[in-house]
């Protein structure tokens, strides 16, 4: 395990991800392990991704909250460029969430701010995605800088604009999920002078008064743990060099 380093020589670290909605305790935790996030919405879109959905809890089942797009015929088109359909989903949501979640200990403590941003309109699904993630961050009380990989010089593709991003930002090391190791080249990292980590998530089970359902999205640690959900993230992960590590975290 590496903890996060205090003081002036400790390594600086970035992570990078795209857009998602509503997103995971999973995100956050990275987010929380780095010193920037970059956020990537000139990736391709992908229909019925994480881009555009997350888990809620409904009774004893998990059910997604889905965010219509418009079509287009552009198979090639960004989640920058991707439209949020003209639906009543916004409606549907809310409903969803105040039927679920509107007993639970700290749902009027979060659910205003977080219907507010919903019922906003934006130009883009990667716009409603990149509203609420800063928002949760605020709420979550992370101090890590939110960056639009837009704001920050880069080239290249896949690793090579990754590597791009973190000399943009004056990073020393990157951090990949376990989802990533397929993809990743932790030679190509150190050859650009930088060190590659793993994140080491452990999901975390928490108090949800009825029996525990995982891989939801944060908010219903919030509407049920309220304040403490900032502990959670923060306790339930770590970096490491060694991807078996990590693998065995994710795996409990």
């Amino acid at each position: 395990m590496l903890p996060r380093q205090e003081g002036p020589s400790r390594m600086r670290l970035l992570s990078a991800h795209q857009p998602v909605y509503l997103p995971g305790l999973i995100l956050f935790s990275k987010i929380a392990l780095s010193d920037v996030f970059v956020l990537l919405p000139d990736v391709q879109f992908q229909r019925h991704s994480w881009q555009q959905r997350n888990r809620v809890r409904n009774g004893k089942e998990a059910i997604f909250l889905s965010v219509p797009v418009r079509k287009s015929g552009d198979l090639a088109r960004t989640i920058r460029q991707t439209e949020i359909a003209q639906e009543p989903w916004r409606k549907k949501h809310l409903t969803t969430l105040k039927q679920v979640y509107g007993k639970r200990p700290f749902f009027e403590a979060y659910f205003p701010q977080v219907e507010a941003l919903i019922e906003a309109d934006y130009a883009s699904l990667a716009d409603l995605d990149t509203a609420l993630i800063r928002h949760l961050c605020e709420v979550l009380e992370l101090e890590t800088a939110i960056l639009d990989s837009a704001s920050l010089p880069h080239e290249g593709e896949a690793q090579d604009r990754l590597v791009s991003l973190c000399h943009a930002a004056n990073a020393d090391g990157y951090i990949s999920n376990v989802g990533a190791a397929a993809y990743v080249d932790e030679a190509g990292f150190a050859a650009a002078g930088l060190t590659h980590l793993w994140q080491a998530f452990t999901p975390p089970v928490y108090d949800q008064g009825k029996p525990f359902l995982s891989n939801l999205s944060v908010l219903d640690a919030l509407f049920n743990l309220g304040p403490a959900t900032a502990d959670l993230v923060r306790a339930s992960g770590h970096v490491t060099s060694d991807l078996d590590e990590a693998q065995r975290a994710l795996e409990g």
